[in-house]
């Protein structure tokens, strides 16, 4: 049986995280990734009436580029409305306790912040999200 291949939307409006995510997913996952970028959710919603990703990970706050994109906590909703499959893991540099709690109450997988250690949780993250679907395919 051929393995599948997973798709990942990136969602920050810091493109050199998006890039340097991007990089490090594709370097360090260990099954097959298709890996989109976003700068903004409303792009990524967009896309989302298109194909349905298997995992979004998600910038809390989305508004360095334009003032008056949605925060990545009204994104996070809209995705679990159109995709509820779709696992979303929330990074941000907020370390407020209120608003990891916010994120994993909408339906967030996990919550990482924005530090030294995040690309480690993110790669141990995902690696486990796509471990358990492969697992778990009919």
């Amino acid at each position: 049986m051929a393995e599948r291949n997973f798709r990942i939307y990136l969602v920050d409006d810091d493109v050199k995280t998006l890039i340097m995510l991007k990089h490090n997913l594709e370097k360090k996952i260990e099954h097959p990734i298709t890996v989109n970028v976003f700068a903004y959710g409303e792009n990524c919603l967009d896309r989302m009436e298109e194909e349905k990703p298997d995992i979004v990970v998600l910038d809390y706050y989305l508004n360095a580029i334009r003032e008056d994109a949605q925060k990545g906590s009204d994104v996070l909703r809209q995705i679990k409305l159109l995709s509820p499959d779709t696992q979303v893991v929330m990074i941000s540099g907020q370390e407020d306790m209120e608003t990891a709690l916010e994120c994993i109450r909408a339906g967030a997988y996990d919550y990482i912040i924005k530090n030294e250690k995040a690309m480690s949780r993110l790669e141990l993250v995902v690696n486990k999200l796509l471990y358990d679907m492969e697992k778990n395919r009919v």
